[in-house]
């Protein structure tokens, strides 16, 4: 039995087990239910980011606050010995939940749950590793060693109790379900920015920010556990099954392996800039990357909420919908994509200097490059969720593995003497094996005979670069005193582009098919 075509389990007296077909679920309402969510959620947390860094900045300094950053995205890397088996929990649910019963179903649960825990002491060896290590690879002076030592060792806490709870989080996104948790992590987000602030006031630095992290962890954690006791019916731990352990592990193997190359390609940005070039500049990128950061990762969460249902799409085998669903996602993101991109060249410095100060700004250039690699790695991102779907990553992890270590070669390369502009351009060289591989991969799992490029089209590439280029050059001539300016400069531009973008770079079918597509959305109708 393949794992990439067929469900976890197949009874041996029936074959497949097939429960009464179920209420039928409108996939385009809940995709617009989980993105709604997921906006908020992420509303919630750039709005939070956005009121509280600049307390941080001011209250610890450019350089601990670098080094919190850095520590950060340092501690993620424990989960390089996560098996990820929740991510395999997740689209199992979401591709066989239609196809085996429930009894079944809660063995999936019962074997991911064993995995977690059997994981969990080589977890914390590598949090341990990384805890002794992080005072040099942060760049601190001798006097924070300790002080770093303990902070790290409270994120590591911190994601600890994420990973666990994350068991939840899966069944949720599994169940197509996440829109039931609508604004309560938004809230959590927002009151633990608070408490950041009022802990940093206070004098209690780095060591009470991560406690405050570990909290927030495990309210969300709470929140969750009881939204799937309530709204999923058949929640609970079935039979442990050898047979489905073994199944899952092998599986989550290949999402491990992923794990670890997408903590290159995605989260070392910070670490290698802080390694070769100091926590001070770490502060300027993140600084400068604040504004699109937000902006991508708000369009990324839309598109995100979709990929439950082109889950289901695949596991009905309804390939040609899922193709057309993927053509469309890649047209609303390029449309984010010009447009957003292009009103973060234009006004970022700007809204730099009135946020933190000039200082921290790290240039046109350097802020131009930030963008470019923010908007590839947003069609980067569909393509990689669309083959997470299929439970089949094998391609995709090689292809990732070259681009990990393309990115570090040219990084290694190029940040001593360029700085942050270098390690944008080592992201850029690195990323596009994936840009070009992972279309390659879809077009074989759908079984198309020719690779599916037509979603971004040469046109569509050269008006992208048009924009961003009036935007780049605009970023020198137009000038804005105060924040209401500011607010103008964004809303105006930001219409001017997005008109220019619609109606310049998509065409009558294209733009007739995203409108058909929003007008067939109720807003206030429940997913159920």
């Amino acid at each position: 039995m393949k794992l990439d075509d067929q469900p976890f389990y197949t009874d041996s007296r029936h074959g497949q087990s097939i429960t009464e077909p179920p209420k039928k679920e409108n996939l385009r309402q809940r995709a617009y239910l989980n993105s709604a969510t997921s906006v908020l959620d992420y509303g919630s947390s750039v709005i939070t980011g956005f009121i509280v860094i600049p307390f941080l900045v001011s209250g610890l300094g450019s350089s601990l606050f670098g080094a919190w950053k850095i520590l950060s995205q340092l501690t993620a890397y424990a989960n390089i010995t996560d098996v990820r088996v929740t991510q395999v929990l997740k689209w199992a649910i979401a591709r066989d939940r239609e196809v085996l019963d429930e009894g079944q179903i809660r063995e999936y649960v019962t074997a991911a749950f064993v995995i977690v825990l059997l994981v969990l002491p080589v977890f914390l060896a590598a949090g341990a590793a990384l805890i002794w290590y992080s005072p040099s690879i942060t760049g601190v002076g001798s006097e924070y060693e300790t002080l770093i030592r303990i902070t790290a060792s409270l994120l590591v806490l911190a994601l600890v109790v994420h990973n666990l709870f994350e068991l939840f989080e899966s069944i949720l996104r599994g169940m197509n379900l996440t829109y039931k948790r609508m604004g309560l992590r938004a809230l959590v987000f927002f009151l633990g920015g608070m408490a950041q602030i009022l802990v940093v006031a206070g004098g209690y630095g780095l060591v009470a920010l991560a406690t405050v992290q570990i909290v927030v962890n495990l309210v969300i954690g709470v929140i969750l556990y009881l939204l799937v006791k309530k709204h999923v019916p058949w929640f609970g731990f079935g039979v442990f099954r050898r047979s489905r352990f073994y199944s899952f592990f092998r599986t989550s193997g290949w999402f491990m392996g992923w794990s670890g190359v997408k903590l290159v390609l995605v989260n070392s940005d910070k670490v290698l800039l802080g390694f070769l070039a100091g926590p001070v500049l770490v502060t300027q990128y993140v600084i400068t990357e604040y504004l699109i950061k937000a902006a991508s990762s708000l369009v990324n969460n839309m598109v995100h909420g979709v990929m439950p249902g082109i889950g289901k799409l695949y596991g009905t085998g309804d390939h040609q919908k899922l193709y057309h669903a993927r053509n469309v996602v890649m047209q609303l993101t390029w449309l984010m994509a010009a447009a957003i991109g292009s009103v973060v060249i234009l006004n970022n410095g700007l809204f730099i200097g009135l946020w933190t100060g000039a200082d921290h700004y790290a240039g046109d250039v350097a802020g131009a490059l930030i963008v470019v690699v923010a908007m590839q790695y947003l069609f980067i991102q569909n393509d990689s969720m669309i083959i997470d779907t299929t439970l089949n990553i094998r391609s995709k992890l090689f292809l990732g593995m070259a681009s990990a270590l393309l990115t570090i070669v040219v990084i290694l390369l190029l940040v001593p003497g360029y700085g942050i502009a270098g390690l944008c351009a080592g992201l850029l060289v690195g990323r596009s094996v994936m840009m070009v591989g992972y279309p390659m991969i879809i077009s074989e799992k759908l079984g198309l005979s020719k690779t599916i490029w037509t979603a971004i089209s040469p046109k569509k590439i050269v008006m992208l670069f048009l924009l961003w280029g009036a935007a780049y050059y605009l970023n020198g001539i137009i000038l804005v005193d105060g924040w209401l300016a500011l607010v103008a400069s964004v809303i105006i531009s930001g219409l001017v582009f997005f008109l220019m973008a619609f109606y310049g770079g998509l065409s009558r079918h294209e733009r007739q098919g995203l409108l058909d597509h929003a007008f067939r959305i109720s807003p206030f109708k429940s997913g159920d």
